[in-house]
């Protein structure tokens, strides 16, 4: 009984050492690459913070598709089982707009900013498997505060209207504006392409052919009709929030 004691508490101890030295690796891994001087930088320095955040708790890992992977990577069953978590991370959210976006001082799209958001409240990412190696991973209360405060702050300079109210202005889904802004000599020549035949090929179909500004904007058709009767793929969608698509 003793001897099987001994070797349970030896082979724990083996277990818990391995663990220990894999998980010492791996900070310096991380921590190395995070301080690398080549890495590209934005002239904000909010913008910088960001990016550090993400680099620092290896989102790149498994949402971009050419990071620079620990060794371990490289081990039988690790390697698989991270291939795994890479190809549905890349799959779930690509990264690099974001990057791009911050590097340049450029808006973040409102789907990533919703798709970070939401993982930071729920508090789903970086995922336990993998703040279990990576200690440094972890997301403390304060950097996700300054997160969700940063795409607070994206919200509000980049997506809500001047007449959202205050309350709705850090919403997923921004509310439509009263009004926007327009040029009354765009919208007349707007118009009157929009409603001239001679754009199409035998001058008999317009914009609003299939697409009736008194009727939604679409034809009610299950798939539309164009030039000689030809029968389109699909049918015609709405152009009442074309304004939006930017």
């Amino acid at each position: 009984m003793k001897m099987v004691s001994r070797i349970t508490a030896i082979g724990l101890a083996g277990v818990a050492i391995c663990y220990l030295g894999l998980s010492g690796y791996v900070w310096y891994h991380d921590n190395k690459r995070s301080k690398q001087a080549d890495v590209q930088a934005s002239a904000v320095s909010e913008n910088n913070k960001v990016l550090g955040f993400l680099r620092e708790k290896g989102c790149d890992y498994c949402h971009t598709p050419s990071a620079e992977l620990p060794a371990y990577y490289y081990i039988p069953g690790a390697k698989q089982l991270m291939d795994y978590d890479i190809k549905l991370g890349y799959k779930s959210f690509n990264l690099e707009a974001v990057r791009a976006a911050l590097l340049a001082d450029k808006p973040v799209s409102q789907s990533d900013l919703n798709k970070i958001e939401w993982v930071m409240q729920y508090e789903t990412m970086p995922p336990t498997r993998y703040t279990a190696l990576h200690w440094a991973g972890k997301v403390s209360d304060e950097e996700r505060a300054e997160i969700l405060a940063w795409i607070a702050k994206q919200r509000a300079e980049y997506y809500a209207s001047n007449d959202t109210a205050p309350e709705h202005r850090n919403e997923p889904v921004q509310p439509i504006p009263q009004k926007l802004p327009t040029d009354a000599q765009k919208v007349a020549l707007g118009f009157a392409l929009y409603h001239d035949p001679r754009l199409s090929a035998d001058s008999t179909i317009s914009c609003a052919h299939c697409h009736a500004l008194n009727a939604g904007g679409v034809d009610g058709r299950k798939t539309s009709i164009g030039v000689g009767g030809a029968v389109g793929p699909i049918n015609a969608p709405t152009v009442f929030n074309s304004v939006f698509k930017r």
